[in-house]
């Protein structure tokens, strides 16, 4: 097997206590052989934590001939100049979630992509990686044709947030929360039932710490199947009350419905029959746990593959960069006071 050498760029929470823990666990895979981060502090933290190099610069972790991969975890407006490095120094480039702070930035990184296929650019969403997304796809062909779906992510405002870091606090990339957390919402949806084709949605802001538009109500009809239309919620601004992330699958011949408010007890329920008096099976309850990182390791591991056996990755430029458009989408909807808009496609 062919061991990637690892070069990680944004030492902060997430790398340390995430991103680092996946990659030693995937030893055979990758090996961790140097960092950068604009405070010193950090890397020389994160360093000894990896047993690795600290790079003085950017150019000199670029120039480097014994970089395989460049791991990104910076925000978001700075995604684009990273793609353009790589492809200058012909490293493959993995960065986090969204792709870029902007929808002109996302169309740039996917010319790149273009042009440079040789050279893996992918974006790190685990939530394409998660059991739940493998078992609603298992499943959804016993609930017949597809018609409408319900996709609810909702909860209280969390005050002492670990991740509420100020460039989440000032948002540059488009939609604040909406696109930063949201498109994990969206990744999963869009796994399961495919792209989405038009979107009529309103959005608003609850919480001045957002920075932006922090909820949205949305109606969404779905570019694949025969006219399958739904509704997605997302908001974590609201005051006290129960957390949810629900997803109700409703089929001509019964419905899915996927609660992954607990994290750590998820479950699928599935009704077959078409009609409430002809049920085939009445509440089934397949119980299930995702991994310790919730789909980084599995995410990881196809990288690895992507790069040294040209298999497909989830987290293409284009699938999430399909994330972003939408996020796009609800916001030129709510501020034509949610009129129809398509959802651009590359």
């Amino acid at each position: 097997m062919t061991t990637l050498n690892v070069a990680v760029i944004g030492t902060g929470i997430f790398a340390k206590e995430t991103h680092l823990p996946t990659l030693k666990s995937l030893s055979n895979e990758f090996n961790v052989i140097g960092c950068y981060n604009r405070s010193v502090d950090k890397a020389e933290e994160f360093s000894q934590l990896a047993s690795c190099k600290v790079y003085k610069t950017v150019d000199e972790l670029f120039e480097d001939p014994q970089v395989d991969v460049i791991d990104v975890l910076v925000p978001n407006q700075f995604n684009l100049s990273y793609v353009e490095l790589a492809v200058k120094h012909k490293k493959h480039i993995i960065m986090e979630k969204p792709i870029s702070a902007t929808l002109e930035d996302s169309r740039k990184i996917y010319k790149l992509s273009k042009e440079n296929p040789d050279i893996f650019i992918g974006v790190n969403e685990n939530w394409l990686y998660l059991k739940a997304a493998e078992i609603l796809k298992e499943n959804l062909p016993k609930i017949g044709k597809v018609e409408s779906f319900t996709y609810n992510s909702t909860g209280p405002f969390v005050s002492k947030n670990k991740y509420g870091t100020a460039w989440r606090a000032h948002p540059q990339h488009i939609g604040g929360y909406l696109s930063d957390g949201g498109v994990h919402q969206l990744a999963l949806l869009t796994e399961v039932l495919g792209p989405v084709g038009k979107i009529s949605s309103l959005t608003k802001q609850i919480r001045k710490e957002s920075g932006t538009d922090d909820t949205c109500f949305t109606t969404c009809q779905m570019k694949e199947g025969d006219n399958v239309i739904g509704t997605y919620t997302y908001s974590s601004a609201f005051g006290q009350t129960d957390k949810w992330t629900i997803f109700k699958i409703y089929g001509d011949n019964g419905s899915l419905f996927l609660n992954l408010s607990n994290k750590k007890k998820p479950y699928v329920e599935l009704n077959v029959g078409p009609n409430a008096e002809t049920a085939d099976v009445k509440g089934e309850k397949i119980e299930f746990s995702e991994t310790e990182f919730f789909g980084v390791e599995a995410e990881f591991k196809a990288m690895h593959d992507a790069i040294t056996k040209k298999n497909s990755y989830k987290g293409s430029v284009e699938s999430c960069g399909h994330h972003l458009f939408i996020v796009g989408a609800i916001l030129e909807s709510s501020s034509k006071g949610g009129s129809m808009i398509n959802v651009e496609q590359y």
